[in-house]
């Protein structure tokens, strides 16, 4: 039996341990950040227990373990490099040996386009999206090969006012993100758009919020297994009018999905991971049970949503106007306030993927 090890990349900053920053850098480009979450500060764990359905501790590999463990990788600057090289090492964090070294080579695609959308400052705290060329929608869990498309016209901009991001299609609002951390993450550099397509009636916009810096929220998060970590929002936008119809976001190694009931949409982002659970558990009612270990109601195989999202979305985007409530029984969904799941009783629901974790 292996010890309770931890995996990270080998190349981290001196002045970012100092000033409790948690990421990584490739050995060879400072063009990529390389960040992990679960709360984990010196890295993840190479296989973990949960504990109190919110968090994770490190655990023993036996023979024949297998885990899956996630890296975000953003690039940052202008130029995107043509390789970069990331080594990844698995250490004891008591003694700080190291068990096992495997260094990754980060590649540009052949088929990454000279005119691939990008997202620009394009006045104060105003960004829009600039290029010609789209990538087709790539499920954060799930990643497939990327092929690009025609973007079209993509009258979209995203405004800062304040704590608050201000999706605009047309110059009119279709969702906003208020972050309730003081200081806010939105000053922290840990925010970052992705746009892709999604299909013919629906562009997707997927906006990251790193929390890597411990000083967010004035320290608030310091010990309590909350810095580093990830949050995402993703959201179809329709074309013919910018009315998000469907909006995603990660509970707990999940990928919960949810039908717009008005516009624009409201999202918060700032909760901490047990206030996340608690507030998942009031307002998501008997599909809650599904994270409290209520097998019958939890998928029994890896099951990803997006088939069952794509045919919501073909049937959101051929509606003529406005927002149409789902129909059957529903459960709102935390952080996002105008957002529900339709499901059906007694069964695993439809809009939830299984544990991510799992494959």
């Amino acid at each position: 039996i292996a010890p309770a090890l931890r995996i990270r990349p080998s190349t981290i900053h001196p002045s970012d341990t100092a000033n409790q920053i948690y990421r990584a850098y490739a050995d060879d480009s400072d063009a990529f950040i390389i960040s992990w979450g679960g709360g984990h500060e010196p890295g993840p764990c190479l296989k973990s227990k949960d504990m109190r359905h919110a968090f994770e501790q490190c655990t023993e590999m036996e023979p024949g373990d297998s885990s899956m463990i996630f890296f975000n990788v953003t690039h940052i600057g202008p130029d995107v490099p043509e390789a970069a090289t990331v080594t990844i090492e698995a250490y004891n964090e008591e003694s700080g040996a190291v068990f096992a070294a495997l260094p990754v080579t980060l590649q540009k695609p052949e088929s990454y386009p000279d005119g691939a959308i990008r997202f620009e400052e394009t006045a104060v705290n105003t960004w829009q999206p600039k290029g010609n060329m789209l990538a087709q929608y790539d499920p954060r869990w799930w990643p497939k090969d990327v092929t690009y498309v025609s973007a079209g016209e993509l009258p979209l901009s995203i405004e800062r006012q304040d704590t608050t991001l201000i999706i605009k299609w047309q110059g009119e609002t279709s969702a906003t993100i208020t972050d309730d951390t003081k200081p806010s993450i939105l000053d922290m550099d840990g925010v970052a758009f992705e746009l892709f397509h999604f299909d013919e009636w629906h562009i997707a916009l997927r906006v990251w919020f790193f929390w890597l810096d411990a000083k967010v929220g004035g320290g608030f998060f310091i010990g309590r297994h909350e810095v580093p970590d990830a949050e995402r929002f993703d959201m179809l936008i329709r074309r013919a009018d910018g009315y998000v119809t469907l909006a995603c976001t990660d509970l707990h190694w999940r990928e919960v999905w949810g039908e717009a009931t008005s516009s624009p949409l409201k999202a918060t982002l700032g909760l901490g991971r047990e206030a996340k659970l608690k507030l998942a558990e009031e307002e998501m009612g008997k599909l809650f049970d599904t994270w409290k270990g209520e097998k019958q109601l939890d998928h029994d195989r890896i099951y990803n949503p997006m088939r069952f999202i794509e045919r919501l979305a073909e049937e959101r985007g051929k509606e003529q106007a406005g927002i149409q409530r789902a129909k059957g029984t529903e459960a709102h969904l935390p952080m996002l306030h105008n957002v529900e799941q339709r499901y059906e009783e007694g069964k695993p629901p439809r809009m939830t993927s299984s544990d991510v974790r799992l494959g």
